[in-house]
């Protein structure tokens, strides 16, 4: 029960070409014949499964390379030595049982379709000793929930995460020079992304037709944005024979604001409107909020404050809920940002208390009661619901 590695030596390093084996945990020498292991061929996972006993080193040279197999590898756990610098072009490609697995702290190259079609692998961390995301690195992991890129990526390669349906949203380093294209196709459940302004975002919301919270960092601070869904059809036009694109929901114009050139923020205030029109309260509620909530180049503040009074319930579920989840965030810092903003009355304090009652919100209760006695201060008291 085991594998068979096979290596060659280059250059006082050992590289690994060609792995085959029964599926058991892989745990890789950090060197061959005294030499460090730096690299993983490309398809290094490529040659199938094989009834093995325990570890066998090959030389390459001398027993010769098996073919790449046009089996899955059965690899499903794996601990990479810190030597290692390189991992060749579809060196973890059609592993489909692999969960999860540490990439070394000082890895400096990822290959194309790197995890190519590895269906089951949950979470990675890309060290920040990467500086280059290649196109399709990971394409089509059906299970992908959470990648951590490099802090010092330059460069992230089209359809990077191709038909990755479950992976939910992306924090994009500031230090990003390009994004290729295609890079969220089929990414049914992404809903969050916080980017650089730097980039170039309509080539990633394009692709994007779901709910986006979009969150846009400057050198001086950040806005954020609720991007509504949209959806499409094609109206047959018979005389003459044409098509006319019939477009539901305001998301597509929010789409528009963002170039090339940065961020239109005039005409993202201006189709708010439109959102009123087309999308539910509860979507133009956050649209509002998350504008007045981080207030970067604001417009139409009253406009955006007037329909948050008049929706004070919705904005007081969202803000008990966490604003969209914010790690980091402190509980009541929405709140209070409220709080700031305008002067409610004593009736409307006391309807949120209530409703914050009903849902166990303890901190909520006592801040909403201080406020209502004229007390600014946020000392935290305890209540008995």
């Amino acid at each position: 029960m085991g594998w068979n590695v096979y290596y060659t030596l280059e250059n006082g390093e050992a590289v690994i070409l060609r792995c085959t084996g029964d599926g058991e945990p892989l745990t890789f020498p950090a060197s061959v014949d005294g030499c460090p292991v730096t690299r993983l061929g490309p398809d290094c996972f490529g040659g199938g499964s094989e009834r093995v006993s325990g570890l066998r080193l090959i030389d390459a040279a001398r027993a010769g390379l098996p073919p790449v197999s046009r089996e899955d590898s059965p690899l499903s756990r794996i601990e990479l030595p810190d030597t290692l610098r390189t991992i060749g072009d579809r060196a973890f490609a059609r592993c489909r049982s692999l969960i999860r697995l540490q990439l070394p702290d000082r890895l400096e190259q990822l290959g194309v379709r790197v995890f190519d079609q590895c269906a089951s692998l949950l979470h990675v961390e890309v060290p920040d000793s990467v500086s280059e995301i290649p196109e399709y690195t990971f394409a089509n992991c059906r299970k992908l929930e959470w990648v951590r890129l490099p802090r010092m990526a330059r460069s992230v390669g089209r359809y990077a995460f191709y038909n990755c349906v479950k992976l939910t949203g992306l924090e994009l380093p500031d230090g990003l020079e390009q994004v290729g294209s295609c890079l969220f196709m089929n990414c049914r459940s992404f809903h969050w992304l916080s980017a650089p302004h730097t980039i170039n975002l309509s080539v990633l919301l394009g692709e994007l037709t779901g709910e986006i919270d979009l969150t846009v960092r400057f050198p001086d601070g950040r806005a954020r944005f609720y991007l509504p869904d949209f959806a499409y059809e094609f109206e047959e036009v018979v005389m003459p024979r044409a098509f006319n694109t019939i477009t539901y929901g305001s998301g597509q114009l929010y789409r528009e604001c963002f170039s090339a050139k940065g961020i239109d923020f005039n005409l993202y205030e201006s189709y708010f409107d439109t959102a009123l029109l087309k999308d539910k309260t509860d979507i133009t509620v956050r649209i509002a909020w998350y504008r007045l909530r981080w207030p970067y180049q604001l417009g139409r503040q009253e406009v955006y404050l007037n329909h948050l009074l008049e929706h004070l319930d919705l904005l007081m579920k969202m803000l008990m809920e966490g604003e969209g989840g914010d790690e980091g965030e402190q509980e009541l810092e929405g709140l209070e940002r409220l709080l700031r903003l305008t002067r409610l009355t004593p009736q409307q304090l006391s309807a949120l208390s209530a409703q914050a009652e009903r849902a166990g919100k303890v901190r909520f209760v006592g801040r909403l009661m201080e406020a209502g006695m004229g007390l600014a201060g946020g000392v935290d008291k305890e209540f008995d619901l």
